[in-house]
């Protein structure tokens, strides 16, 4: 088959962004809606995060089996299935009227995206040789990175002068424009002749194994411990992950090759991509939370409060992935993991003056996305080997997702003793009635989102409000400080790199 045309290569670029646009816009225009999707339904902190996280379960755990059906299908027809899926689903999120049936269907968004996500970086990796893939992916990131500081903003402005629902609303027509591109599209020349078989037990486990922990650390952190149901269920988790490590080495077509577990490249990207995911979504995920509740922020000043991430992303990600080409990964990704951690730890010292103490922060943290997204999808769309780009796909896009969803699910048990102890440590705590503080403490789970009765004195509405925003607002920039950390991990890790890694 001949190579596509330069038209034809375009035509790749917008399809492969357009999809993954679509689903880092849901994710991240969802991070400014939650605390007022919260307060519509009438729903519990605990179920607030379980509207993100049952969305990253789904996607983290099928991620690798999503990425596989490329290997065995081709790489047109999962990503049609997949856009056609997050289409229908994100239609019943915009109709739900009660936070489980949002969750319901947010859980099968996830799935969607599972399916959708993997397929196009793998029709991205296919549609070029291997000289241009490179310079390919940088103009991808480019327009993709735009997606994560935008998303915010349309979220803002959706909840502020439409309705949360727009959020889902918009991805109908978006998810219609790709299936029409996709009719125009043949069949990319660089697809491996030969499927893969897919890996039904590895995709069982992987997802039981996720799904137990991840249950395990948001319930435990509703309840404010951890029971013996909550104990018995990461130990399920953990077993789960034995066996499907196990099933990989057993197996005559393994999900993962064997061989992977101890390549260099393989483990030091993924592991990468793992705690900066973790902590880029962890942090942003929280801090909208931040601005909204214990700030006064509205959802618009709060989604335009990342506008300089959208300049700088904008201006300068189409760079890294040519500088990554000719310099090799390492000294981008070093500099990209200090500037994200530098940024976090300045957020954590905040007092919600935009101007004096967010806007340089998020003027590094605009520095540090431009410059992660090429060079890590460059390296991890290598690591697993020629004709198994599917595959390289759908396990650093699950690792992506994986590292967000146990660390909002950790942080989110840490949070709440850490907003417990907030509360209780107040100086204003002691002078209450002990009416009020009876009720704040059986009201601890929702958060900074708590909800206090119209009824009351307006001298214990006022006192009980500032301790609800201040103990939020010290509970935040205590998990900011964690995410800090985590790129710290990072920027060690990127010492492993080396030049070559690229091919």
């Amino acid at each position: 088959m001949t190579t596509y045309s330069q038209s034809e290569k375009r035509l790749v670029i917008i399809i492969t962004s357009l999809v993954t646009g679509i689903g880092f816009i849901d994710t991240t225009a969802l991070n400014v809606a939650l605390p007022f999707i919260q307060e519509d339904l009438n729903a519990s902190a605990a179920d607030a995060y379980w509207v993100m996280e049952v969305y990253l379960l789904g996607l983290s755990a099928l991620l690798m089996a999503g990425g596989a059906l490329g290997d065995s299908f081709g790489r047109r027809r999962p990503l049609i299935w997949g856009v056609a899926l997050f289409g229908i689903t994100s239609l019943g999120c915009a109709l739900s009227t009660e936070a489980a049936t949002l969750i319901a269907f947010r859980a099968l968004q996830g799935i969607a995206a599972a399916i959708m996500i993997p397929a196009s970086l793998a029709l991205l990796n296919a549609s070029f040789p291997p000289e241009e893939r490179g310079a390919a992916i940088g103009r991808w990131s480019a327009l993709v990175s735009l997606t994560i500081p935008l998303g915010p903003l349309f979220g803002g402005i959706a909840v502020d002068l439409l309705s949360w629902q727009t959020i889902f609303w918009v991805n109908l027509p978006l998810c219609l424009i790709v299936l029409i591109l996709m009719r125009g599209l043949r069949k990319p020349p660089f697809e491996p002749p030969e499927s893969v078989p897919l890996d039904i037990i590895g995709s069982l486990f992987v997802t039981l194994s996720l799904g137990f922990i991840t249950y395990a650390l948001m319930e435990a952190g509703r309840h404010g411990n951890f029971t013996l149901f909550h104990l018995q269920l990461l130990l399920l988790g953990i077993l789960s992950f034995g066996i499907f490590v196990y099933s990989q080495k057993r197996l005559k077509t393994p999900m993962i090759p064997p061989h992977l577990f101890t390549d260099r490249r393989f483990v030091i990207v993924n592991l990468h991509t793992f705690f900066l995911f973790a902590s880029f979504q962890s942090a942003t995920f929280f801090l909208s939370f931040l601005l909204v509740q214990s700030y006064g922020y509205s959802a618009i000043q709060a989604g335009a409060s990342a506008l300089p991430i959208s300049i700088l992303v904008t201006l300068l990600s189409r760079f890294a992935g040519a500088w990554t080409s000719q310099h090799g990964p390492r000294g981008i990704l070093l500099l990209s993991s200090t500037l994200l951690g530098i940024a976090f730890w300045w957020l954590s010292l905040t007092d919600g003056q935009y101007f004096s103490t967010i806007l340089v922060p998020m003027v590094i943290l605009g520095l540090g996305v431009a410059a992660f997204a090429a060079p890590v999808t460059t390296v991890a769309m290598a690591s697993a080997g020629e004709g198994r780009d599917g595959l390289a796909s759908g396990v650093n896009n699950a690792v992506a997702r994986i590292g967000p969803l146990l660390a909002i699910a950790a942080l989110g048990f840490a949070m709440a003793s850490e907003f417990e102890a907030q509360m209780l440590s107040h100086n204003d705590f002691g002078n209450l009635t002990p009416v009020v503080q009876d009720y704040l403490r059986a009201h601890m789970n929702e958060l900074g989102g708590m909800v206090l009765p119209t009824d009351w004195q307006q001298n214990d509405l006022m006192k009980s409000d500032l301790i609800i925003k201040e103990s939020y607002a010290n509970t935040v920039k205590f998990a900011l400080r964690i995410c800090a950390g985590m790129m710290a991990i990072c920027a060690i890790l990127t010492l492993w790199y080396r030049r070559d890694d690229i091919s």
